[in-house]
């Protein structure tokens, strides 16, 4: 057969012959394996936007000979930066650049004319042997490319078994599964012809590989050319045609007709019946009643035949594309429908209905009218934008609904300032326990923008660090493979710092391998010394962009001068403690407090120091020795119980000096001399923290703290499913980096990538709101109507559900049930106390209202249900920049809304509301696992009111608790960041049990 498949003149029969008995064996009943249910066979391309690493070109450079034509080509490079443009991609899954939401129905007109598809390999068509390879066996089995159907199929014994094409996520090649070919004994030699295939399995969120081996460096080229040509054709192709382009209906057209006459002679006009249009509409992912097809079919059956020719299929399709929900906005704006909408009309509605800045730059505004305004005849040259013209610019890039990033832009405050996107044990892409380590976790974090990822480095048997999770039941991966990859997409998806955290369990010998192979990989971009060694605060991250930053324990070595920003740490009074900070100092003549409160010491040990008697508490910096704790985490600063020991560091030097602006030290309490360190980082167990900050003094000194120093909180040993904490939990702390597990997009996840999600927050970096940087004293004293009472902020905004577009129908839906869905729209702030966890949170004010409301059901319509339902939120929090929105959209299986939870999630979309730009706008879904749908979308109307001070009683705050005394925002710092000041200016923080008997009281 080898013989056959390698001969070009005797071989065609044959592999006709197999193609032949493939088709057969897969047109069989069988049981079905990673392959979805054979009805996708008629789908003509996929729903889901896969997230893709195009810009580390991992694909060999496109053989233009073989795959495509010289237009084909130049196609493809327009097609794609189409799909850029109408797949909302700037920063919903962060791994294409700038876009828009995916097109609706009315979509955007300016979609290229579609080719019939890249050019396939013959080799593949007929088929070709490639060697599966998996860690017990290696086989050589024959693959085929089914480019039409949309699918690789293999023969296995007289089975056969396939894989979708809109299944497959990425091919990776080269040193991206360098430790897959390891793993697999597959020899370094055959590295170049080494390729994995990563799928997603349907409703799994978990991805599924598939390692193959071709026989020559031809064959290799070919497939993985063709694999991802023909996937991001398919995407591209799928989007055109849900936007209704002319040029993609008429194409889509042909081929229906190709295949109804099969090489017959047309003795008729090409027609299609009513079976073939819902035959077309399921291919299309339309789904909607029945009757409402047969509505629409009739409308363009002007003969009333029963059979649609292309002109009145024309027909069907624009009543398909008539967005009766944009209709009426449209009359709304237009003053004259019959002539369109007008340049100044356009303008107002930007002005007031959408609150764009349009003065500032009315150029760019009139070319967006001129895009998708039309000449409405020949005898008028006035420009006016039809129905058409405003449904596509409601569903395009330029009416994109987050705040977009400017093109260059400084983050210049100290890192400390800043919340931080981050992952916990980065390597792990399943479970916490007996689940696989793999390098796909790093690749697939720092594409979606994560900021600081987690290596758990242990001895290697052969001499060289892995990276494993502990005692777990999980494999190891090679530390250099680790590191290098975590060097090539480092800087893909943001150009500023990224942090590596490191958990080290090796001996010496193998720390100093650790340290020499960042240095030779990481190379400058390694930080391997301050900025400015006299600073006393942390560089910002402007100063150190496209910089990789080590954070690593604190290593044994011998007194030296340190780089203190606190006081001196000599003798302590007894009964009263100091601040973690140094004295006030005063700015531009602003009077300081006779009496600044003292802080109390936040310590890991009932046997507090407030009887005078301070434990030994040495810098590990500097000396090596620390207290250590027992713990039930690994953490450095993980530390509950009450039984010490002496330990002495075993970070080697060459390794520990790599933390150059995070080291980590175990916890003592605000108090010791570790944490007056300016490059010190804290790390708590979830847990741990919790146990912590229960109390208002605990609170006061946690949130001191993180004004000025580094900490980060991580996920509880006993999430062994890798679900998430609640982030809101620990931001509103200060917390920097609450690192969760990426491979769970679990309400943790999704508010963690809505934190980070557009303008400057996706860089990764987010600036902490005001009164979690500062502290400002009130000179006059409060308001007469403050006293007794804390300053809230008070936000009202309303949100209008108006439709959503073209639902993708779940594969395990079963056949007799109908889409019915509803949306729920729930809000997510500081101040929540629905979390059972957060002993933090206020109660809510009376005024707030529910945080959760559901739209009504429609039913039998996927494709464009509409709800027009607005709803009205009152929130009442510290902090309205942190204040989140989920939108879901779920199935209901009685044909009522459920506030179960029972019902099926099949879209969703998490936005920050300070990022979300108000007016009518196309927001893109995703699905359980974080991806974007292609063309399945959610419009609504957002509207916010001004943010206003209120004043509430204590007793809603603090639950019962006395806490008296808070501070006030003002306009002037207290404390300045000079070199004799050991503390952050701090302003209207969320610190609780605070008083001063001064005129000059204090308010938060």
């Amino acid at each position: 057969m080898a013989e056959a498949l390698s001969s070009h003149s005797s071989g065609k029969g044959l592999i006709r012959r197999l193609s032949n008995r493939a088709t057969k064996l897969a047109s069989r009943t069988r049981r079905q394996s990673a392959a979805t249910p054979k009805s996708r066979d008629g789908s003509i391309g996929p729903g889901i936007l896969r997230r893709r690493s195009d810009s580390t070109n991992t694909a060999p450079a496109a053989d233009t000979g073989v795959l495509l034509t010289d237009s084909d080509d130049e196609f493809h490079h327009e097609e794609m930066n189409e799909l850029n443009s109408i797949s909302g991609a700037e920063s919903m899954t962060r791994d294409i650049s700038a876009g828009s939401t995916a097109p609706s129905v009315a979509g955007s007109t300016s979609i290229v004319d579609m080719p019939t598809g890249p050019v396939v390999p013959m080799a593949l068509v007929k088929g070709t042997y490639l060697h599966k390879i998996s860690k017990k066996k290696r086989k050589r089995m024959l693959f085929i490319l089914e480019a039409d159907a949309g699918k690789v199929i293999w023969l296995k014994g007289r089975s056969v078994k396939c894989i979708y094409i809109d299944d497959i996520k990425e091919v990776r090649i080269g040193s991206d599964i360098r430790q897959y070919r390891i793993d697999y004994g597959v020899a370094e030699f055959e590295e170049g012809r080494f390729f994995t295939i990563f799928y997603a399995v349907p409703d799994k969120s978990r991805s599924k590989t598939m390692h193959l081996i071709a026989e020559d460096e031809e064959t290799f080229a070919h497939w993985v050319n063709a694999l991802d040509t023909i996937s991001k054709h398919r995407e591209v192709h799928m989007a055109s045609l849900m936007a209704f382009n002319d040029s993609a209906i008429r194409g889509y057209w042909n081929g229906e007709m190709t295949k109804q006459f099969e090489n017959k002679l047309r003795l008729s006009d090409e027609e299609m019946d009513f079976p073939g249009v819902e035959r077309v509409c399921r291919n299309l992912h339309i789904h909607m009643a029945q009757r409402e097809l047969h509505a629409k079919f009739a409308i363009a059956d002007t003969t009333k035949s029963g059979r649609l020719n292309f002109s009145q299929f024309q027909v069907f399709v624009r009543e398909m594309k008539r967005r009766e929900d944009i209709r009426q906005l449209y009359h709304r704006v237009a003053s004259d429908p019959d002539r369109g909408i007008t340049l100044p009309e356009f303008m107002q509605f930007l002005r007031v209905d959408q609150a764009e800045d349009v003065d500032s730059n009315t150029s760019f505004w009139e070319t967006r009218f001129i895009r998708y305004a039309h000449r409405g005849s020949k005898t008028r040259t006035e420009l006016t934008m039809n129905e058409q013209g405003l449904a596509a610019y409601l569903t395009s890039k330029d009416n994109f609904p987050l705040a977009r990033a400017p093109l260059e832009y400084l983050l210049d405050r100290p890192f400390n300032e800043y919340f931080i996107s981050s992952s916990h044990n980065t390597y792990l892409v399943g479970r916490q326990i007996a689940d696989v380590a793999s390098i796909e976790g790093y690749i697939s974090t720092l594409v979606r923008g994560c900021r600081s990822v987690e290596i758990d480095c242990w001895d290697g048997g052969d001499g060289q660090p892995i990276v494993k999770h502990g005692y777990a039941m999980t494999n190891s991966i090679s530390f250099r493979e680790v590191v290098n990859t975590i060097n090539k997409y480092a800087f893909v998806a943001s150009r500023f710092p990224l942090w590596v955290s490191l958990e080290v369990h090796c001996g010496a010998a193998q720390q100093e391998i650790m340290a020499e192979t960042m240095k030779e990989i990481f190379g400058p971009h390694l930080v391997t010394e301050p900025l400015d060694p006299s600073s006393n605060k942390l560089p910002s991250p402007s100063e150190l962009k496209e910089r990789i930053l080590i954070k690593v324990k604190g290593t044994h070595r011998n007194p030296e001068p340190q780089r203190s920003s606190g006081e001196s740490t000599g003798r302590r009074r007894g009964n009263s403690l100091t601040s973690p900070f140094s004295k006030p100092v005063p700015n531009d003549n602003v009077s300081i407090p006779a009496q600044y409160p003292p802080s109390p010491i936040l310590s890991p040990t009932t046997q507090a120091s407030r009887r005078g008697i301070i434990a030994k508490r040495v810098d590990t910096i500097t000396e090596g020795e620390v207290h250590d704790t027992v713990s039930s985490s690994t953490s450095e600063c993980d530390s509950g119980e009450e039984e010490k020991k002496q330990k002495t560091s075993k970070i080697v030097k060459n390794l520990g000096e790599l933390g150059v602006y995070c080291t980590g030290v175990k916890f003592h309490g605000f108090e010791s001399a570790d944490c007056k360190k300016s490059n010190h980082i804290l790390s708590f167990m979830e847990g741990t923290f919790r146990k912590h900050s229960k109390a208002s003094e605990s609170k006061l000194a946690l949130t001191r703290h993180n004004m000025r120093y580094m900490m980060r909180v991580y996920p509880q040993y006993s999430r062994l499913s890798s679900d998430n904490f609640n982030p809101l939990m620990y931001w509103r702390r200060g917390v920097q980096m609450a690192a969760l597990n990426w491979q769970t997009f679990d309400l943790g996840m999704q508010l963690n990538q809505a934190m980070f999600d557009g303008g400057t927050d996706q860089s990764g970096y987010v600036l902490k709101p005001e009164s979690m940087r500062e502290i400002r004293i009130l000179p006059g004293g409060l308001p007469a109507e403050a006293i007794g009472k804390l300053e809230r902020q008070e936000m009202k905004f309303n949100i209008r559900i108006i439709s959503a577009q073209q639902l993708i129908r779940p594969s395990n839906l079963s056949a007799s049930r109908t889409l019915d869905p509803y949306v729920e729209l729930e809000v997510f702030h500081t101040n929540d106390k629905r979390d059972k966890h957060d002993s933090m949170a206020g109660i809510p004010m009376p005024k707030d209202t529910s945080l959760k409301y559901f739209t009504s059901v429609v039913k039998e319509n996927g494709f464009n249900p509409v709800f027009n339902e607005d709803f009205h939120f009152n929130v009442t929090t510290k902090h309205p920049e942190l204040v989140f929105v989920r939108f879901s959209i779920k199935l209901s299986s009685d044909g009522e809304s459920s506030t179960s939870g029972r019902n099926s999630t099949i879209g969703s979309y998490t936005v920050k509301l300070v990022n979300l730009k108000q007016g009518y706008r196309t927001l893109p879904l995703l699905d359980s696992s974080g991806d974007q749908f292609l063309f399945s979308t959610l419009f609504c109307h957002v509207k916010v009111d001004p943010t206003t001070s209120v004043y509430v009683p204590k007793a809603f705050e603090s639950n019962g608790e006395a806490t008296v005394g808070k501070l006030k925002n003002i306009s002037r710092n207290v404390f300045n960041r000079s070199a004799n000041s050991t503390k952050s200016s701090f302003e209207k923080s969320s610190i609780d049990g605070f008083h001063s008997d001064s005129s000059q009281q204090h308010f938060a």
